[in-house]
């Protein structure tokens, strides 16, 4: 097992450590407390504390934490008093190559308590958790996990983030590796990651610029946004939106009340339970339902799509395709006593066939058939739209 110390300071400091320093800043007075930590550098660095930190990539080998408490106080006894003890046990990497940071203020609650360490760039994971303040990470060569309970900051991670939060902002810059975090209330934005993303809340929205590899996105109430992914998208939301502007593999997609926009995949497969779904510049298969809200699908020339159906309960389905595309069509109007399809195609023409509730059926092929698209309204019109190429 490593070497542990452990100091209780008060008005001074047990051990080899320096004695805290007080200043004063107008009405305030900050607490310092600077040491290094002793032993060689760590594999693994386990930080525990309460109140926010903040963890940076050094060059130095060896790790360095400094403690800066600050109080609104009368005097400098009145300040001491309310920073209060400061519980510090530092254990040195063992055979494991783990070595652990505990701060434990016993301050006043008007105490703010913000603690840095500076991490060398041998240490290859970073470990933070802090059970009353934020975390932020920047500049480290390995992967970071963190557990806060409040906000989450990271940007210029190599190595992969795993951040989880009790309830405010998620928020990452670039992280090398993959992205996994969750928070109980707060939004998540991510700018670049260079692997997979899997991110979850239970409000605000997620927003992800750029990602590697595969993204699994949940949200029990709030917006879903995508704006680059170099392979698969499922997005899931209760209450929201989700758009994806491009990703290189299959969008799965479904939302309960809002709408769906999906601008460039490799297959789509999208529900609403209210609200509109369009989807533009898609190739391979799609499947598109909406139970209350119109569809509207563009298809690019050129594009290899497969086998697709596309389903409105309630609302219009309008599909654009290119003139020259080759695609056999199945679509079925059953909207009560007078369904409508409107066809640019002399191919296509709605034919009705005398039943109490005639469905209106348009089928054919184009330019000589091709995959079959199957369009079904139950309440709407569908409209068949072409594209000049």
């Amino acid at each position: 097992m490593g070497r542990i110390v452990v100091a209780l300071l008060a008005a001074g400091v047990a051990g080899a450590q320096s004695p805290p320093v007080m200043t004063q800043e107008g009405p305030y007075f900050v607490r310092t407390l600077v040491a290094p930590m002793d032993g060689k550098t760590p594999a693994t660095l386990n930080v525990i504390s309460r109140g926010n930190v903040v963890v940076r990539g050094s060059q130095g080998d060896r790790v360095v934490y400094k403690l800066v408490q600050r109080v609104r106080a009368r005097s400098k006894d009145e300040a001491d008093q309310l920073c209060g003890g400061l519980h510090v046990a530092a254990a040195s990497p063992g055979a494991a190559g783990v070595a652990t940071l505990t701060f434990i203020p016993l301050s006043a609650p008007q105490v703010s308590n913000d603690l840095e360490v500076s991490v060398p760039k041998a240490v290859g994971q970073t470990i933070v958790q802090t059970q009353t303040g934020s975390v932020e990470a920047y500049d480290l060569e390995g992967s970071v996990r963190i557990a806060a309970a409040m906000g989450v900051r990271v940007d210029r991670i190599h190595g992969s983030v795993n951040a989880h939060n009790a309830g405010g902002e998620i928020r990452m810059g670039r992280v090398d590796g993959s992205v996994h975090c969750s928070s109980g209330g707060g939004s998540i934005f991510i700018a670049i990651a260079g692997g997979s993303v899997g991110c979850g809340t239970a409000g605000g929205e997620i927003v992800i610029k750029q990602a590697g590899g595969p993204v699994m996105l949940t949200n029990e109430s709030g917006n879903i946004e995508v704006d680059h992914a170099d392979s698969t998208v499922e997005a899931h939301t209760g209450e929201g939106m989700i758009q994806v502007n491009q990703a290189v593999g299959e969008v799965i997609a479904d939302t309960r009340g809002g709408s769906i926009q999906i601008g460039s995949a490799r297959g789509v497969h999208c529900e609403s339970a209210a609200g509109t779904i369009r989807v533009r510049n898609v190739s391979g298969p799609l499947n598109v339902q909406s139970a209350m809200g119109s569809i509207l699908a563009e298809l690019i020339a050129g594009a290899r799509i497969e086998d697709s159906l596309l389903r409105a309960a309630s609302g219009d389905v309008t599909v654009m395709i290119p003139s020259r595309m080759p695609l056999s069509v199945m679509a079925v109007n059953d909207t009560g006593s007078s369904p409508r399809i409107q066809s640019d195609f002399a191919e296509l023409r709605a034919k009705t066939f005398g039943f109490n509730r005639p469905p209106a059926v348009a089928e054919g092929q184009l330019n000589g058939g091709g995959p079959l698209l199957r369009i079904n309204v139950a309440s709407g019109i569908i409209y068949l739209r072409k594209l000049k190429q």
